[in-house]
């Protein structure tokens, strides 16, 4: 019965299922062919009665008789297929083939058994794809066949059939537009099914939805699959045998498989020429349907494995005028499991099919494959690729063997260069013979540019070459570079910008006088055997007891203060002419752009094992040194070939080296301790050495100073990579890691900015900036024209020299030179200095190096200033190292006299009516808790004390920071005392003793050690004034006081103003009483081992205060 709102149409009719019409090969290129071999037997009877079948147990024709259906080639023979659970013939046993439930292994009451044999077949025509013989094809009636209705249905009558069906059709329209698809259908019912009066049985129905178009459009689709880069491993041997799977509509096609690769190049293109499409070509011109390449691993047994998907949409191509425009290669990304699975490069057109305009013709083939159209694949040029391979780094173990005798090779597209094999890795891990080159036909612009693959293969016994790391370099800009000139001439340009107005190219050179502040002496220097020391002889005896003095304050931190800017550090090192050096807020080989981490000799590559194997936590196998030089070579192979770049190369055989590493401080170290401290110490490593410092851990700190030295030698490259950490010591339980960070030695000397000792700014031959470098600057000036193929440097005398095509005078660079400049070497040696430091080479410095923990791989922990110095052992002794142990405190002791005091306040009233004070005096140093106290002067009526009382103050000072170092224990608990450092200051107090109460203040003083009020010769003469801060009444400042140090005065006698908070009724400072007291004091200096320096230093005092006394003292200061 009709719906309501939907009529009938036409009558039924039966209508077959459209699938039995195709083929299970309908929509393949390629297809695997397979046929199952049964055999049976009874107990005791061995296995016998071969028969075929397929893979649902029907019979089958036999192997040998199957034939590759029209259109279609075999590819090869019949196989077994082993890549399933069977034994190692293939058998898979069960009790009967209906029951099912093989197994691989075969026991006695097994009494059937199988293998599959499977062979693969192309389609060479594809016209016939998918379509069914005549004889194959349904029937007319419609009947479909099944065993169960519940099981899968066929066209052809089985044995074992035991239902059919057939399906009829009746089209059936709406009456009326936004009629509702799901109706109640009202079927008249059976006359002994039905139940109710009206005799009718209503059921919810939803029929089948037609889309009846009234047009059909053809196109045709060219997919231009050039290459890809950077795919995943499918295969344990790490690389993979790709090809692409192309979808598009319900149209699909593959490329070709290219054998063992990473970057594959097909060269192909997929043409799709028959593609129908309800949708008119203006509708697919704005919203093209989009293309889906899917990339696999293709497996012989198995499925293929898939290594990434890219989608693209096509270029439509309507008109005639668009068939004229060519295509552009595009990468598309490829994602696999959410991550990057490489690039895809190619190109998609989709040309609309008419009468009117005739197609492109179609591009050329290969065989039996299209290749990409000249119009659309990259324009190629001859190219030089010149290839440093220089050497394989920590080799890991491949199949619990080492990896001892690798070759590498190198490919990119269709060419390949292999390097030497290597004799043993643990002796020498450098090639023999590093250089190679590649003739090669590639892509003009970069960005078609295929990938460098590199495959490192190692050397076994019994000819095994497993592959045992590889890599893909995609991109090969930065390696461009321009062909040498053929008459082999540097094309180095130095830069002197800056020196003179005008360029001196000619030879000319104007000699004049260099005064020189030096003479030589008969003392050899460290440096050379003719190398002498100097001294200067210009100076009294007494001004140079007085340089000796001050040069005990001159060390290496003073230099370093001075460069980091800490001027209450350093003292007077600037003032004396000295040289600073270059901090640097980050590594070495970050410090500077044309640094590029060192690597401008070689790069370091990550080998991978391509496909992770199971009990790897990484994938990283090895690193790999090399690197390429890229240019141009002429069109006509007869014409000459341009000078290699790598040419000059150093040698490769192991170099003996002393290594010097400078460990200065850290700074904001990450806290290890429940205190929020931690307790540092360093420990250094390299290949099977390790130093540390565990006996000399800095307590309770997170900005220690370190000042160590590790001297050592290594062998490189056998020992390249220094590591250093930075460990929180524990007294219970094993030390934390706070960071750590590693530096490459082989790349440092492998450098062209020579980064082994950084160059000072001068040359000097003693004194704290004593030359360190193994050679002179003019060895080094030669070794560096050499590398760089220049012509080494002509000198003229001692003040000028010709390098390049430019003359340099030592004028050009000392002309605002300070004649306080002491120990300065020859000037030959001076001016090639000059010139080396406006090269791009490495200064003296200190690099700030960032500290990572591995369990935080990507958070900061710190950084750690210091530097290191490498010096080859071939290149002779280096200079004497350079001392950088922490200052150390040394133990003073101030003494003190109090003689006694004047016009102090009268705080009390006798018996008797009298104003009167008991007078005492307290003494102390910042951070000393214990106070020394004088005797009491009892009832003084005239504000007089006398005392002739010593106080005796031990503390540790620092004489070249002019600081004082206190250790003290924050708790009693804590294990180990906490730093803390203060400036030198005396505080003075005089009080009032009272019995039955608390004392009385009556006024304070606090005198700077270094940097002190004059004092009075009389009490008359002591005022205010002698305060540097006070103000005269209207705001008038007073003339400046005369300021005295202590350690340089030695002895200073008179009285000073003590003050008190009270003040007048206008609110200013007076001067209430006068108080007498005597003060003398003197330095008295014990030389150590290490020496005593003087320094200056100032007053403080609270401008607030009142004058109310002078205070009259005796001090002494001694150190031991």
């Amino acid at each position: 019965m009709e719906p309501q709102g939907w009529r009938f149409v036409g009558d039924w009719y039966i209508s077959p299922e459209i699938s039995m019409s195709f083929d299970r090969d309908a929509g393949h290129r390629k297809f695997l062919e397979d046929v199952f071999e049964h055999e049976n037997r009874i107990p005791g009877v061995g296995w016998g009665m071969t028969s075929w079948a397929d893979m649902r147990g029907d019979s089958f024709t036999s192997r040998d008789e199957i034939v590759a259906s029209e259109g279609w080639e075999w590819e090869d023979v019949w196989q077994v297929d082993l890549n399933r659970a069977v034994d190692e013939d293939g058998w898979e046993y069960a009790v009967e083939s209906s029951m099912g439930g093989y197994g691989a292994v075969e026991k006695r009451y097994h009494l059937c058994r199988r293998r599959r044999w499977v062979r693969s077949r192309t389609l060479t025509n594809p016209e016939m794809a998918g379509k069914k013989d005549e004889e194959h094809l349904p029937d007319s009636s419609g009947w479909e066949y099944a065993v169960f209705f519940n099981t899968k249905f066929h066209h052809k009558n089985r044995h074992t059939d035991i239902v059919r069906r057939r399906r009829w059709h009746r089209k059936m329209i709406a009456q009326q537009p936004g009629t509702s698809p799901v109706f109640i259908n009202k079927l008249k019912a059976s006359s002994e099914d039905s139940s109710d009066d009206e005799g009718e049985v209503q059921t919810l129905s939803t029929p089948r939805m037609f889309l009846s178009l009234p047009e059909v459009y053809k196109y045709e689709l060219r997919a231009y699959m050039y290459q890809a880069r950077d795919l995943n491993a499918g295969d344990k041997s790490g690389t993979s045998d790709p090809y692409a799977q192309v979808s598009f509509l319900n149209y699909s096609q593959a490329t070709e498989q290219v054998k063992k690769t990473l970057s594959p190049t097909w060269d192909q293109t997929l043409l799709f020429d028959k593609i129908v499409c309800h949708e008119s070509p203006a509708v697919i011109a704005v919203n093209p349907p989009e293309i889906v390449i899917e990339i696999f691993d293709y497996n012989k047994f198995g499925k293929p494995d898939m290594l990434g998907r890219a989608f693209a949409k096509p270029k439509v191509k309507i008109t005639a005028d668009d068939y004229q425009e060519n295509a552009c290669l595009e990468w598309y990304t490829i994602s696999h499991d959410g991550g990057e699975g490489g690039e895809l490069l190619a190109a998609f057109e989709l040309f609309a099919v008419s009468d009117n305009v005739t197609l492109p013709f179609q591009p050329e083939k290969h065989g039996a494959l299209y290749n990409v159209p000249s119009g659309i694949r990259p324009v190629l040029k001859r190219t030089g690729i010149e290839i440093l391979c220089w050497g394989v780094r920590s080799m890991k173990n491949f199949q619990l063997s080492a990896v001892t005798s690798p070759v590498v090779e190198f490919s990119i597209g269709s060419y390949i260069a292999k390097s030497e094999v290597m004799v043993n890795t643990k002796k020498n891990p450098n090639f023999p013979k590093p250089v190679l080159f590649l003739d090669v036909l590639i892509p003009i612009e970069e960005h078609y540019t295929p990938p460098m693959n590199i495959r490192v293969k190692d050397h076994r016994q019994f000819g095994r070459h497993p592959l045992v790391g590889c890599l893909s370099v995609g991109k090969l800009e930065k390696y461009r570079c321009d062909c040498l000139p053929l008459t082999g001439e540097s094309t180095f340009e130095f830069d002197f910008t800056g020196l003179d107005a005008t360029d001196r190219n000619s030879e000319h050179v104007v000699d004049f006088e260099v005064v020189e502040e030096y003479v030589e002496s008969g003392e050899a220097s460290a440096l050379n055997n003719d190398k002498k020391a100097i001294s200067r002889s210009s100076l009294s005896s007494k001004q140079g007891d007085t340089t000796q003095e001050q040069a005990e304050d001159i060390d290496w931190w003073s230099k370093y203060y001075a460069s980091c800017g800490e001027t209450s550090r350093y003292g007077d090192y600037l003032e004396k002419g000295y040289d600073t050096l270059e901090i640097y807020d980050t590594e070495l080989e970050k410090a500077n752009d044309f640094f590029n981490g060192f690597t401008d000799f070689c790069d370091t590559f990550l080998l991978k094992r391509g496909r992770s194997l199971d009990e790897e936590e990484s994938d990283i196998v090895g690193e790999l040194k090399a690197s390429f030089k890229i240019y141009p070579l002429p069109d006509d192979p007869k014409e000459h070939m341009p000078p290699q770049h790598f040419s000059t190369l150093p040698s490769s055989d192991p170099e003996e080296c002393i290594v010097r590493v400078y460990i200065i401080a850290a700074n904001d170290l990450q806290p290890k301790d429940s205190s929020g401290l931690a307790d540092p110490y360093i420990v250094v490593k390299i290949g099977q050495q390790r130093f540390d410092t565990m006996d000399n851990y800095k307590p309770n700190t997170l900005n220690p100073i370190f000042g160590h030295l590790f001297e050592f030698t290594a062998n490189i490259p056998l020992e390249t990579e220094l590591k250093i950490k930075v460990v929180d010591y524990d007294i219970i339980g094993s030390d934390d890691l706070i960071g750590e960070t590693i530096i490459d030695l082989e790349n440092r000397i492998l450098t062209k900015h020579r980064a082994t000792c950084g160059l000072p700014a001068n040359y000097c031959l003693t004194g704290p900036n004593q030359w360190r470098n193994a050679l002179t600057p003019k060895e080094i000036l030669v070794n560096f024209c050499q590398q760089n193929n220049i012509a080494e440097p002509i000198y003229y005398g001692k003040t000028g020299l010709k390098i390049g095509h430019r003359v340099l005078n030592i004028g050009d660079f000392e002309k605002h030179t300070s004649s306080k400049q002491r120990y300065l070497g020859e000037t030959d040696q001076r001016l090639a200095l000059h010139v080396l430091r406006r090269l791009q080479l490495v200064h003296e410095h200190v690099e700030s190096r960032s500290l990572y923990n591995p369990i935080q791989p990507d958070i900061q922990q710190g950084c750690l200033q210091m530097w290191v110095d490498i010096f080859p052992k071939s290149l002779g002794p280096p200079g004497p190292p350079v001392d950088i142990t922490a200052r150390q405190p040394k133990k003073y002791q101030l003494r003190c006299i109090i003689r006694n005091t004047k016009d102090v306040v009268l705080d009390e009233t006798s018996i008797t009516g009298e104003e009167m004070s008991d007078i005492y005096v307290k003494g102390w140093l910042p951070g000393q808790e214990e106070k020394q106290k004088t005797d009491v002067h009892y009832r003084s009526l005239d504000g007089e004390g006398n005392f002739n009382w010593r106080f005796v103050f031990q503390f540790n000072y620092i004489p070249a920071e002019r600081i004082v170092v206190l250790d003290k224990k924050e708790h009693f608990w804590s294990a180990d005392a906490t730093e803390t450092r203060v400036p030198p200051k005396l505080n003075i107090q005089i009080w009032d003793n009272d019995k039955f109460s608390l004392d009385d203040f009556l006024g304070s003083l606090q005198l700077d050690l270094h940097h002190m009020p004059e004092p009075a010769k009389s009490s008359k003469a002591c005022s205010l004034k002698q305060l540097p801060d006070y103000v005269l009444p209207k705001g008038k400042k007073c003339a400046p006081w005369k300021m005295v140090s202590l350690f340089e005065q030695k002895r200073v006698y008179g009285w000073w103003p003590c003050m008190s908070s009270e003040l007048d009724r206008d609110g200013q400072q007076t001067l209430a009483v006068r108080i007498v007291l005597k003060y003398h004091s003197y330095l008295k200096g014990v030389i150590s081992h290490i020496g005593v320096s003087v320094c200056a230093g100032r007053l403080t005092y609270k401008s607030t205060c009142t004058l109310t006394s002078t205070v009259d003292r005796f001090f002494e200061i001694a150190s031991h």
